[in-house]
């Protein structure tokens, strides 16, 4: 009981800073200037080296909203775009069953690794029977989506932390 009690009380504290920091308009650009629509007050999200508004070493987390292909991660990296459409379906769901990462391969070809929400990683009792976009991802491999999350990026490594996808 304490634990739930103090679980709850954790994720109620960090939902309410998070709030407080968040975006509460539409969905950025991604770095690469793609959007999902409607793009009515997109603009470019921060990526890559420091800009007089970030300190080096700083990430910024950004919702943006990207479309492309969810792939998955192994593959793509080792074989590229032969891994990917249709024709890689099966192959790229039993890799993600196996826990391999998936990605999103953007319509301008960058790639994306998709990550679960943390606080559903770190909390799942909280979310019970609220759907999971990134568990619906799973069901979407080789499909084209728009994917809505946050954006991070650190060392190269580009990162969207799973709000919502929606097969286009």
């Amino acid at each position: 009981m304490k634990r739930t009690l103090l679980a709850t009380l954790a994720l109620l504290i960090f939902a309410i800073l998070s709030v407080a920091g968040s975006p509460t308009t539409t969905p950025k650009q991604p770095a690469t200037g793609q959007v999902c629509p409607p793009p009515t007050t997109a603009r470019r999200v921060q990526a890559g080296p420091p800009t007089p508004d970030t300190v080096p070493g700083e990430h910024k987390r950004e919702l943006v909203c990207v479309r492309g292909e969810i792939v998955d991660y192994y593959c793509f990296i080792e074989k590229g775009l032969t891994a990917t459409g249709p024709n890689h379906r099966e192959c790229a769901t039993k890799c993600v069953a196996g826990d391999i990462c998936m990605a999103l391969l953007s319509n301008d070809d960058q790639l994306y690794m998709i990550s679960v929400d943390h606080l559903r990683a770190m909390t799942p009792l909280t979310y019970e029977g609220i759907p999971d976009p990134w568990q619906e991802c799973r069901r979407l491999i080789s499909e084209k989506v728009d994917l809505t999350g946050y954006y991070m990026e650190r060392k190269g490594q580009k990162i969207i932390e799973i709000v919502k996808v929606k097969k286009v």
